[in-house]
């Protein structure tokens, strides 16, 4: 089984915790229960399934219950804290944490390539500028950012997209965009970050409405009545419609800017049919 390290979720080591004694003896939910200090015997199944969470208390019977000691035990406890985190800020130091246990144990946790990407917007700004601008500096590129940048951000990017492979330097020093897809499946770290992208770019478009000549960018927005299988057409159309623009931006070869588009479809109030039924 690998070690607790090379995990991102808490729930998944400790199925496969439970899966590795049940192959090697006659291991149940009910043994494991009962090694943890748990009356009911479908608790810990309860837990990996997602359907309950672990204590403080809980997250330490549960470790001694699979013998986790040392720094094991404080990442574990650490990967409960931030799988079970609602508040983003503080996932954010729980990830931090353990970041710093993994580094310091010669681990990687999967996901960090994407989790660093994502964290900026200024980094697929600079992956999609610095091939375009071959010669030119960092305090040329930043001098190119609508909303501003550094140089020495613009440095600390190009540094970043270098490290986890997503552009190469050429020996002319040219950039080129490298053949690495941009995945971040289920990965929780990832998503956890492309969340923050989504926040980051949602305050630009807000600030581009007054920073930006209305010539120069197409914000516009309706507001509309859907029932759940118009809303799920919906989002089919929009996944098609991303397609479509990705296709000509691929068939571009003489890009001028970098762009951004968001597309944004959310509800702005709760299911209308539920009110009423109890009266």
């Amino acid at each position: 089984m690998k070690p607790v390290m090379e995990y991102q979720n808490f729930r998944l080591y400790i199925r496969d915790y439970y899966a590795e004694q049940k192959r090697m003896s006659a291991f149940t939910w009910r043994d494991f229960a009962k090694a943890a200090g748990y009356s009911s015997p479908v608790f810990l199944k309860l837990v990996c399934d997602g359907r309950a969470n672990l204590s403080s208390v809980g997250v330490e019977r549960v470790a001694s219950a699979m013998g986790l000691v040392g720094v094991s035990l404080q990442y574990f406890r650490t990967l409960v804290a931030f799988n079970q985190e609602k508040d983003s800020g503080k996932k954010k130091l729980h990830f931090k944490a353990l970041r710093e246990l993994a580094k310091d144990n010669a681990f990687a946790i999967v996901g960090e390539e994407q989790y660093d990407y994502y964290e900026s917007w200024l980094n697929p700004v600079v992956r999609e500028l610095a091939p375009k601008m071959p010669g030119v500096s960092a305090a040329g590129m930043a001098a190119e950012m609508t909303f501003g940048a550094s140089a020495k951000e613009v440095r600390k990017a190009l540094a970043l997209l270098e490290r986890v492979g997503f552009l190469e330097q050429a020996a002319d020093g040219a950039y080129v965009q490298s053949s690495k897809a941009l995945t971040t499946g289920n990965l929780e770290v990832a998503s956890m970050a492309v969340r923050d992208m989504h926040r980051q770019m949602g305050e630009l478009a807000v600030r581009a409405l007054d920073e930006v000549p209305v010539r120069e960018r197409d914000i516009s927005g309706m507001t509309l009545g859907l029932s759940e299988v118009a809303y799920q057409k919906a989002v089919k159309e929009i996944e098609e419609f991303r397609r479509r623009i990705a296709s000509i931006a691929m068939e571009d070869s003489a890009a001028e800017k970098v762009y951004r588009m968001n597309v944004q479809l959310f509800p702005l109030t709760k299911n209308a049919h539920k009110g009423g039924e109890d009266a």
